[in-house]
């Protein structure tokens, strides 16, 4: 299944300059903590679209993002990760795969696991960006949930392929996040 053409995709403005879309259904609520727009997002999707026997499923995704002054320590993903690793282990997480990209204005680590109890697959996307004197930090957290017939679906191609965030910062400070959808 091809998405739609992505200036048809809902979404909005995240941050200032930073823009979400997603193939799907596309809800926003204010966060309590920074004044910022949360957008919820699902979709239907596959598990093994090529296969004879298709495994149907949910793609259920939280995106938020928090502002802050530009400090160079900040600026690492993998720290970010690190200091709540031990809290989603706890909780039942099993990160399996970890992605990092990123130039010096974009940054971003994936990290793929699953859950067992609710059995689930997820991708938690700590996306940062520089624009001048502010850092925006972004969380992409989308979990998948599917039938027993899926034993190790391959959930990371359908974040990329079924939401985008872009981001239009100064002229000379634009780009699009290293990660997204066909358009």
């Amino acid at each position: 299944m091809t998405p739609p053409p992505l200036a048809q995709w809902p979404g909005a403005e995240i941050a200032e300059g930073v823009a979400f879309q997603g193939d799907g259904s596309v809800t926003i609520e204010a966060s309590s903590e920074t004044g910022l727009p949360v957008f919820t997002f699902w979709r239907p999707v596959l598990h093994d679209e090529g296969s004879r026997y298709p495994v149907a499923g949910r793609m259920d995704c939280r995106i938020a993002a928090a502002e802050s002054p530009f400090d160079a320590a900040d600026f690492d993903p993998a720290v970010r990760h690190a200091a709540a690793k031990d809290a989603r282990k706890e909780q039942g997480y099993t990160d399996a795969e970890q992605l990092a990209s990123g130039t010096d204005t974009i940054k971003q680590l994936d990290i793929i696991g699953r859950r067992n109890a609710p059995r689930s697959y997820y991708v938690l996307s700590y996306i940062m960006a520089r624009d001048g004197d502010r850092l925006v930090d972004i969380r992409r957290n989308c979990t998948f949930i599917f039938g027993s017939a899926a034993s190790k679906p391959d959930v990371l191609p359908l974040v990329n392929r079924y939401t985008k965030i872009t981001f239009a910062f100064t002229p000379e400070i634009s780009a699009q996040a290293p990660t997204g959808g066909e358009g």
